[in-house]
């Protein structure tokens, strides 16, 4: 009960929390188990939320053994469907061997049950867009359980999480499911004894996870990506496929991007690197003159339409978003305070935000209408009251939103009228960085083609 009634609440969060949320293949879903779900852990304990609210069925959490550290969080965690596992990182000097034997059978006995299972394999959660070592767990419980009386027709499903900004309110989120792994065919499929047949499923699920994410070798190379994608986006989107979803684009895009890259450092380090000088001059340039790249690629007199349109959307809706922010602020400022409270790492930020505010709104939003009602006593005001809280709280970010984008047109426009050799120096760098884009992917698409045609 505790489990359904939480998982209601975070869904209603996340649809708060991040500003898009997409989800690819969700058809390749299961309706039941017995399933393990495998998946990356770029965001600590927000990965389970956005995983679990996927699922009409109840996961299971494989966890830390760690923070099962008072008879009551074993309690409540239990309940919560979270199973302990013990890691060697977590071994204390006196522990020479960890068992973990419990917990396997625990495992066990859930898939036997049809149970969906969550794990990742990765141990520990990196706020990094890349995937690190993948431990042999996941495989040995998968393995393991086939080997049981009555054996389960195990299942794993690998999903792949991509976040914007793994610790930014409002951010987005693409969860790239996977195609089931039949754990039954595997082992028929590869016929090699225990030990290496472990090492072989989990070079498996590695291989589907490094397809469902976006992987970079270096935060160096990551950063650089990010800036050829903001640049060339406008350019290479239709190129990507016509018929793709628009919340695939930037993944696939993305994942072009940094394949090219890998190219380049190979056979034409020294390109690469130009390219880098000059995009980071650039980047330079847009923040110091508070502007942004898309600005650039649009006509003065479509800026100039946009300005109007935004400024009089601005001056209209004041009022509302300053309703909006009058009771909305207290609520939406106390999750980042106690997350700044809380920690210094980054990768706990958003499901500390989270967590605190999906109890901060419903509380203050009690207190308000507490208030509202005992100087009014009107029972239509009060609905009307309560239902202009989460609105306008909605409607205030979205102003926000405008407003930023519209500080950075009118930049534009100032530029525009008062230094107009500056604003055409940095379209020219633009236009340059654009014109190299182009080339480095006319050779790269030639040379693949050239490959291809070889083999």
């Amino acid at each position: 009960m505790l489990y359904f009634v939480l998982k209601l609440i975070f869904r209603v969060g996340l649809w708060v929390f991040f500003r898009k949320f997409d989800v690819r293949n969700r058809s390749n879903l299961p309706q039941q188990g017995p399933l393990l779900i495998v998946a990356n852990h770029p965001n600590t304990f927000m990965d389970p939320v956005v995983i679990a609210s996927l699922f009409r069925q109840p996961v299971y959490f494989i966890a830390k053994s760690t923070v099962f550290s008072s008879p009551f969080k074993k309690w409540l965690l239990r309940r919560m469907n979270l199973i302990p596992i013990n890691r060697r990182e977590d071994a204390t000097a006196e522990q020479t061997t960890i068992n973990n034997d419990e917990a396997f059978e625990a495992t066990y006995k859930a898939l036997q049950e049809g149970k969906t299972l969550l794990i990742f394999p990765e141990g520990n959660s990196f706020n990094e867009r890349r995937l690190r070592k993948i431990k042999t767990g996941a495989a040995r419980m998968a393995l393991g359980a086939t080997h049981t009386t009555p054996a389960p027709d195990v299942k794993i499903l690998p999903i792949g999480l991509n976040y914007s900004a793994p610790t930014r309110f409002r951010s987005n989120v693409f969860v790239n499911i996977g195609k089931l792994i039949e754990v039954k065919d595997f082992r028929q499929a590869y016929s090699q004894d225990a030990t290496t047949l472990v090492y072989s499923l989990t070079d498996e699920i590695r291989l589907r996870l490094e397809k469902l994410i976006i992987t970079t070798d270096t935060q160096e190379e990551d950063e650089l990506a990010q800036q050829i994608s903001t640049v060339y986006r406008q350019k290479l989107s239709p190129e990507i496929s016509n018929a793709t979803q628009k919340h695939e684009l930037d993944f696939l895009m993305t994942k072009a991007i940094i394949k090219s890259l890998h190219y380049f450092n190979q056979t034409q380090p020294e390109r690469i690197n130009t390219i880098k000088v000059k995009l980071n001059e650039y980047m330079v340039q847009l923040k110091r003159l508070h502007l942004h790249d898309a600005i650039l690629g649009k006509g003065n007199r479509q800026l100039l339409l946009q300005s109007i349109g935004a400024i009089l959307y601005l001056l209209i809706g004041f009022p509302v978003y300053l309703y909006g922010l009058l009771n909305n602020y207290i609520p939406y400022i106390i999750p980042s305070k106690v997350a700044d409270r809380l920690t210094e790492e980054a990768e706990f930020r958003a499901p500390i935000m989270l967590s605190v505010g999906i109890f901060s709104f419903p509380l203050f939003y009690t207190a308000q209408a507490m208030v509202f009602w005992h100087f009014t006593h009107s029972a239509v005001g009060l609905v009307l009251y309560l239902v202009s809280l989460p609105v306008t709280g909605y409607f205030t970010l979205q102003y926000w939103n405008t407003l930023h984008h519209t500080k950075g047109r009118l930049s534009y426009l100032q530029l525009f009228f008062k230094r107009q050799h500056l604003l055409n120096s940095l379209k020219q760098q633009r236009e340059d960085i654009l014109e190299e884009l182009e080339r480095a992917k006319q050779d790269y698409t030639y040379t693949s083609a050239q490959s291809k045609f070889s083999t």
